[in-house]
């Protein structure tokens, strides 16, 4: 009697099945994985305009109009928009002793728009 090794084309036929499976789930999430990465690209140039722009108005509240003048008394420290790396950012300053600073950027999806929103607290004495 013979006994032949290798494989059966029912075990092939299998093998490539699995095989099949497992590349169809990989090109899929790969497609999902690079929308993410142009997602989170998005998010992060918006945060830093928005950082910016908190900055920018931190160091305006720390302008004196007059030698030893008020803090947040300047001009630039106030309500406004603009458009940045074709983002739209709008900001706001409330009124007190402890301001929020608000900064506000929309920015532009394939599904719409987005919005990021930071914050912060600026003492004004």
């Amino acid at each position: 009697m013979r006994t032949e090794r290798g494989f059966t084309v029912v075990e092939v036929v299998v093998a490539m099945l699995v095989l099949i499976i497992g590349a169809t789930a990989l090109v899929g999430s790969s497609g999902l994985v690079s929308r993410q990465i142009g997602r989170g690209r998005s998010i992060n140039a918006a945060t830093q305009v928005a950082v910016q722009r908190l900055e920018t108005l931190r160091r305006a509240a720390n302008r004196r109009t007059a030698v030893g003048g008020a803090r947040c008394l300047h001009s630039d420290f106030a309500d406004g928009s603009a458009t940045t790396l074709g983002m739209t950012e709008a900001w706001g300053v409330s009124s007190g002793s402890l301001r929020i600073v608000a900064d506000t950027v929309t920015y532009s999806r394939t599904a719409g728009t987005s919005r990021v929103i930071l914050q912060t607290l600026i003492a004004c004495y």
